[in-house]
């Protein structure tokens, strides 16, 4: 009997321990520092480990679970461009220049092999020695492969590819451009004519949400800051349901003169949340940026009507397919995916800093705490592609063509920022890394939307820097090459 009670006392404080300690790591999840930690440590090691190729350049395609490369061994430029966005979102929170010579690896890897030097724009497909196999240039890889590439400009100020990216961008807004039915297409042949004339959530408010505000972060460009306008603007006219709501325009692009593609799941006709979330962010995040108060109101509608559809708040999950009409029932529940659950992350602190209403930040909990417990790799690291509902792993598959460091360490970064600076009203810090300055030139230094945020403090190569504005959020450089430069940004309010 003394026996029996002793184990059972030893249990009991097992099971407390174990409780105590699970509280206080879901506790930790509302620090900024928690997730910096989670991608310097569990994340990007696996990525930094396996992921670069040294003998013919760039990044594998695709890797196993632990790390294997896989074939085909082709190389996608925008696959590579989401892991030097990857890489720079390490560098950014760790300073280590392990993870700058990564990303700089690839950025010169898509500069020398991946621009098309005699019609512009990047390819969509490499062979694994770099030779084009597939000449269109499709939105979603011109896309991507600039937004890793912007990111890499924010950390370096390396004009190089600032000029590749706003080429890019020109040859969308010429030859992408519907003069007829207005808004712009899905892909282009190499000689830059159309291929297909669809349009879709990557070349509109995806366009928007995944580059134009970050670039327009970066340089106050305002042809950037137009065209970020003119992509919401016709999103908001042309890719939204009259009905409902619901933004279309993926998976399945709309068609030249904006009709939508209808799915259906069990006979249901669906929407893809995670579409709508995409679209959430950019309207919350044009809205910080611009003060235009209609991206502040349509995206806290459709915040909270996807909060009572696509999410399940008894797991703190988010589920994709969801059932067009009311009441928005999840057509299939079957898997978590991913990148949706880290945009559901974004959107629960975007929604909290514009309302101030505490239950996003209730959810917010419950979305991290999934994602910390069932999509990082504890074994291996980096995070899985998709999972049940339960937490069981459904692909175990680390990269592929459209798998990264990208998302996972977006939610690292993100998360730090806006934990930090939106919702503990504490400091964050950044790091940089500017390649070739000349007196005087101005770097941007803020990826926080908010103008609110402004510069604490700055050093340059470990000594106090005074030149800078703090509500620009712009720093005026020293001559120099490689100037290592760190960044306190702080809320004023």
């Amino acid at each position: 009997m003394k026996s029996g009670s002793t184990i059972s006392v030893f249990l009991i404080i097992i099971c407390l321990s174990i409780s105590c300690s699970s509280e206080k790591s879901h506790e930790d999840i509302m620090d900024g520092e928690y997730w910096r930690s989670q991608g310097l440590t569990q994340v990007i090691p696996f990525w930094q480990k396996h992921v670069v190729d040294t003998i013919n350049g760039g990044f594998f395609l695709n890797l196993s679970r632990e790390g294997n490369p896989l074939p085909p061994f082709d190389k996608h430029p925008a696959m590579i461009g989401r892991q030097i966005y990857g890489f720079t979102c390490a560098y950014l929170l760790s300073g280590d220049e392990a993870y700058l010579r990564s990303a700089r690896h690839g950025a010169d890897y898509l500069l020398e092999y991946a621009w098309d030097k005699e019609y512009g724009g990047w390819y969509d497909l490499l062979d694994e020695k770099g030779n084009p196999v597939s000449t269109t240039k499709t939105v979603p890889n011109q896309l991507y492969t600039n937004v890793g590439l912007a990111h890499y400009y924010f950390v370096t100020g390396d004009r190089r590819v600032l000029e590749k990216i706003m080429g890019s961008i020109k040859i969308r807004k010429t030859y992408a451009c519907d003069t007829i039915n207005g808004g712009y297409y899905q892909a282009l042949n190499r000689d830059l004519s159309v291929s297909d004339s669809t349009k879709s959530k990557h070349s509109h408010y995806g366009y928007t949400s995944s580059l134009l505000i970050n670039l327009l972060l970066f340089t106050r460009d305002k042809e950037v800051s137009d065209f970020a306008e003119e992509l919401m603007m016709l999103s908001i006219n042309h890719m939204t349901d009259p009905a409902y709501g619901w933004f279309n325009g993926f998976p399945s692009p709309n068609d030249i003169k904006w009709n939508p593609v209808k799915r259906s799941v069990n006979g249901k006709e669906v929407i893809s949340a995670g579409a709508q979330l995409t679209a959430t962010l950019s309207l919350l995040r044009m809205f910080e940026s611009t003060g235009n108060k209609i991206y502040g109101e349509r995206g806290i509608a459709l915040g909270k009507q996807l909060m009572g559809s696509a999410y399940d708040s008894d797991k703190g999950i988010w589920f994709d397919n969801i059932e067009k009409e009311p009441p928005y029932v999840p057509a299939d529940t079957s898997n978590v995916w991913w990148w949706l659950q880290s945009y559901g992350l974004f959107a629960q602190l975007h929604l909290y800093h514009l309302t101030g209403e505490d239950h996003y930040l209730k959810s917010f909990r419950k979305m991290a705490s999934f994602w910390s417990d069932n999509f990082i790799d504890k074994e291996y690291g980096g995070a899985y592609q998709s999972v049940t509902p339960s937490g069981e792993v459904l692909n175990t598959a680390k990269a592929s063509p459209w798998k990264a460091s990208y998302h996972e360490m977006e939610t690292a970064l993100l998360n730090y920022l806006y934990l930090n600076l939106y919702v503990n009203r504490k400091p964050a810090t950044l790091h940089f890394n500017i390649t070739d300055a000349g007196e005087g030139d101005l770097h941007y230094v803020s990826l926080a939307e908010d103008p609110e945020v402004i510069i604490e403090s700055v050093t340059i190569n470990g000594k106090n820097w005074k030149s800078f504005d703090p509500a620009e959020r712009s720093v005026t450089l020293p001559e120099g090459k490689n100037l290592k430069m760190i960044v306190t940004l702080k809320p004023t309010k």
